[in-house]
């Protein structure tokens, strides 16, 4: 894949999928700004990471808050003068079904998992028309697909995001700015059995890592709005029974 001097900035660096993301990042030599609220656990993977790759630093963002991602946004701008690839990767899935879930409960969810991803790429996205280039991947799921029980506020929050870059992907296509989601689902660790997906096994961080950079990469620009799920099939329907893999 063709990354040419690019720099990216991904929320949520020290989870599961951010880390995977932000190594298959490093591999290709994208300058990188990692934020997180666990500052502690994202330093540690900072310097993990500047061996092999000199370029990466990280900084605390709250995403619930606008201040601290206004902040977030002046000081990156700031340190580069821009940012080419976005990657709106903070989330929580909590439990809560839609008759327990209480109204601050809902609310805090939302804010996390959905108005995040829309202020952040409300900042730079105007950054990015600006410089008539920019690369917006957004973490979608397969709940905000297809619903999940006892996630209720969660998948009203991933449906969101989803329609978030159909929309933002309209809105940018004359700037040479794509937007596009990454949808996964049945992400482990590491590969292992699972009955739910048709590939019979879970994904991993890495897996959906190379969506996530394929979609950043110069080779796909000719595809914005699309949600592409990463989920071994598991949205393809009920599995068939009998059914030889």
């Amino acid at each position: 894949m063709t990354f040419n001097n690019r720099t990216a900035f991904i929320t949520g660096a020290a989870g599961r999928i951010g880390r995977a993301t932000a190594a298959e990042f490093a591999k290709q030599g994208v300058k990188l700004v990692l934020a997180d609220i666990n500052m502690e656990k994202l330093n540690a993977f900072v310097s993990e990471l500047q061996k092999i790759h000199p370029e990466v630093y990280g900084i605390y963002m709250d995403v619930t808050d606008r201040e601290s991602m206004e902040q977030g946004f002046k000081e990156i701008m700031k340190k580069h003068g821009r940012v080419d690839i976005l990657v709106n990767n903070a989330g929580v899935w909590p439990r809560g079904s839609a008759l327990e879930s209480s109204l601050e409960d809902w609310q805090s969810i939302l804010n996390i998992n959905l108005n995040s991803a829309f202020y952040l790429s409300k900042l730079f996205g105007t950054a990015m028309k600006a410089q008539q280039y920019g690369r917006i991947i957004n973490l979608g799921s397969i709940a905000g697909e297809a619903g999940l029980p006892e996630r209720c506020a969660y998948s009203v929050a991933k449906a969101g995001v989803i329609m978030l870059t159909k929309t933002m992907a309209m809105e940018l296509s004359k700037d040479n700015v794509t937007v596009n989601c990454v949808s996964p689902g049945m992400i482990a660790d590491e590969k292992s059995p699972n009955s739910g997906t048709w590939l019979g096994r879970s994904g991993t961080g890495d897996e959906v890592a190379n969506a996530i950079v394929f979609f950043a990469a110069d080779e796909s620009s000719y595809i914005t709005g699309t949600d592409l799920p990463v989920d071994g099939g598991r949205t393809l329907g009920p599995l068939t029974t009998g059914l030889k893999r």
